[in-house]
């Protein structure tokens, strides 16, 4: 009876152990329905069915960052994607957008929503903090793969859909990666990317990128398994980005839109805003293959003929040619050229010695199938390539598969890279006569240059530069020069100026001559180092500065900011000039030149510069390697006269200056 009874209190213990279980198993299951059928509500299901099916479903993988810190740009645009998507029903469009790694309240972590919660949330103005958001994770990292991972494979679970298009929205680095989460510092990289599309197990039928320098050749290559076209700028973006507006309530008015459309409407709408310095391009991801295929031909041309020293020359100067994207001064470089001006340098610079050029040509055609530059940027192709300005082997190494397209390419880059750092050639100049100079050039790719500095306690700060023609004999002559240069003044306050550090970049198509000078930029609760790009009309004089900030973070990587900033009344600025080394051994350093209170009546002045002692010389280098100099001609000016023009027989850098003017 004792062991029955036992064996029959077992059994209903366990009985009671296995209802319990079922309990709580209903229980989970109720709560997971729970949470999947409100995700569909919060992201533009009104219904609240699971499983709707959609025509078009748009995610949008927003990290507003320091973006929405600083400028409210995602609030900005998520307003604009509300007024885009308009009365548009959740069969023709659904939206979900998964936004936050910002420090801004209620943008911590990671956040779901969709047109109806963003609808009642942006009543205020203010996005993210409607206490009826569920699905908000304090503690998410929007920088890491496994955040991304979780929204696509929530999105794919709850709406099937005929076509995918998927946006991401913040910084962008180009090969270096994607995004950064304010908090964590975090950043997505190439990798991270394709691995969260392949864990998504969907294909997306347009893959966007509102953020910087992510049309590039690494990218595409990168995320065309896992797409059809793609949307993507080689240059930095400015101001709020896209046009949502625009474009979203052509999606909405037009659900079956072909996608390569879509794209065209979403260049045309971002091109026709006000802000400057603008390219976007659509991109067949398609063709991306036989374009990488190409590269990997004339990657094995390539190899060995940078071999022979006239191969290495005729390649460094093709590569002096293409537009540059991602330029700074302070680190020197850019992060991309443009693969079609690439190509087309290469081709002329070898003068047919390099087969197969004109085919490549034609498939980037057939793969960049429709791509806007405006006035101020030089013309580009439509898609970028790794520039080896701020790259070397060490670099290239940590980059990984990131940065590598196909063995033949990359073979070719890689010794490019060596060769570079083995190369301890520089231009010298001869003297011919007096003021005459001609350039002892080994590899044929020097850049010559008139250079204009301040004198400050014997220290030599580069002004700017302009480049220097040579005469029909080849020859260059150091320039008179009257005083006149580029500096900041409020026309009320001589006294409120300041001098800038302007370097030559190039024409742009509108005709204006395109100076980049470095700044640090202080508005309400901005502080940021900043490129200031001054475009100066030759014909009319007119003139526009635009500014845009970026960090440096701490593995040297450049995050530029998507914001380009027009300098206002208020703004403080501190500018900087290059300062030369007194021993050619050393290394110069970036120092502040002046700082100025920006007011209603501060102009950019082309005028004799205020007094003190200046210099000009003739400068020749390869890129941001070290050159040589002429002897410096050095003039003092005093009450708006120059006082003082002495030709010095030192090179910049290592001369003695004048203890004060006569």
């Amino acid at each position: 009876m004792n062991l029955a009874g036992q064996g029959m209190g077992s059994t209903l213990h366990c009985s009671a152990c296995t209802a319990h279980k079922i309990e709580m198993n209903t229980r989970i299951l109720v709560l997971l329905c729970i949470v999947w059928c409100t995700v569909a509500i919060a992201c533009g299901d009104p219904s609240g069915t699971n499983g709707t099916e959609t025509k078009n479903l748009l995610l949008i993988y927003m990290i507003g960052g320091d973006l929405e810190t600083d400028y409210q740009t995602g609030t900005d645009n998520l307003q604009e994607i509300i007024r885009g998507y308009g009365n548009a029903s959740p069969q023709d469009l659904t939206v979900c957008i998964a936004y936050g790694g910002s420090k801004t309240p209620g943008w911590e972590g990671v956040t779901y929503a969709g047109i109806g919660e963003l609808r009642n949330d942006a009543a205020d103005g203010v996005i993210g903090n409607d206490p009826g958001v569920r699905y908000h994770d304090p503690k998410a990292d929007m920088g890491n793969r496994k955040t991304l991972e979780d929204f696509l494979s929530m999105a794919g679970k709850t709406w099937p859909a005929d076509r995918r298009i998927l946006l991401f929205w913040d910084h962008g680095s180009g090969y270096e990666g994607f995004g950064v989460d304010e908090r964590t510092d975090s950043q997505l990289t190439l990798d991270d990317l394709k691995q969260a599309l392949l864990s998504s197990g969907m294909r997306y039928d347009l893959i966007g990128f509102d953020a910087c320098l992510m049309g590039s050749i690494e990218v595409a290559s990168a995320l065309q398994p896992y797409g059809s076209w793609m949307v993507a700028s080689e240059e930095t973006e400015p101001g709020n980005g896209w046009n949502y507006t625009d474009w979203m309530e052509v999606l909405s008015s037009q659900p079956d839109i072909p996608l390569e459309d879509l794209g065209v409407s979403i260049v045309d709408s971002y091109m026709e805003q006000e802000d400057t310095g603008k390219t976007l391009s659509v991109i067949n991801l398609s063709k991306v293959p036989a374009l990488i295929s190409g590269l990997d031909a004339l990657g094995k041309n390539l190899d060995p003929f940078i071999s022979t020293p006239d191969g290495y020359r005729i390649i460094g100067r093709a590569y002096q040619v293409p537009a540059r994207y991602g330029t700074d001064n302070r680190e020197w470089g850019e992060t991309s050229i443009d693969l079609r001006s690439l190509l087309q340098a290469v081709q002329e610079q070898a003068s047919g010695e390099i087969p197969d050029i004109g085919q490549i040509t034609d498939i980037l055609n057939e793969t960049v199938t429709y791509h806007r530059n405006d006035e101020y940027i030089q013309d580009s192709g439509g898609i970028s390539i790794m520039s080896p300005s701020r790259i070397d082997p060490d670099i290239y190494t940590e980059l990984g598969d990131d940065a590598r397209l196909t063995p033949g390419w990359d073979s070719f880059f890689s010794r490019l890279l060596d060769l570079s750092t083995q190369d301890t050639e520089k231009p010298e100049f001869s003297s011919i006569q007096d003021n005459t100079y001609q350039v002892e050039d080994p590899t044929g790719t020097a850049q010559t240059s008139v250079e204009y500095y301040l004198y400050d306690e014997g220290d030599m700060i580069l002004l700017g530069d302009e480049p220097a023609a040579a005469d029909s004999n080849g020859s260059y002559q150091i320039p008179d020069w009257n005083g006149e240069w580029f500096y900041l003044q409020d026309n009320l306050d001589p006294e409120n100026y300041a001098l800038l550090g302007m370097s030559y970049d190039s024409v742009v198509p509108g005709g204006s001559m395109l100076f980049t000078s470095e700044i640090d930029l202080a508005r309400e609760k901005i502080d940021t180092a900043a490129v200031l790009d001054v475009y100066i009309n030759q014909d009319t004089g007119a003139n526009r500065l635009v500014a845009t900030p970026y960090t440096i973070r701490n593995d040297r990587e450049i995050q530029f900011s998507r914001q380009n900033l027009v300098l206002q009344p208020g703004d403080r600025i501190t500018t900087y000039g290059w300062e030369l080394p007194s021993d050619k051994n050393e290394e110069g350093d970036w120092i502040s030149i002046g700082e100025m209170n920006v007011s209603e009546d501060t102009k950019l002045i082309y005028d004799t510069l205020p007094d003190g002692f200046y210099a000009e010389a003739l400068y020749t280098g390869y890129d941001t390697k070290n050159g040589d100099y002429t002897g410096i001609r050095v003039i003092g000016i005093k009450n708006g006269e120059v006082t003082v023009q002495n030709d010095l027989n030192t090179t910049a850098g290592s001369q003695e200056l004048p203890d004060e003017l006569p």
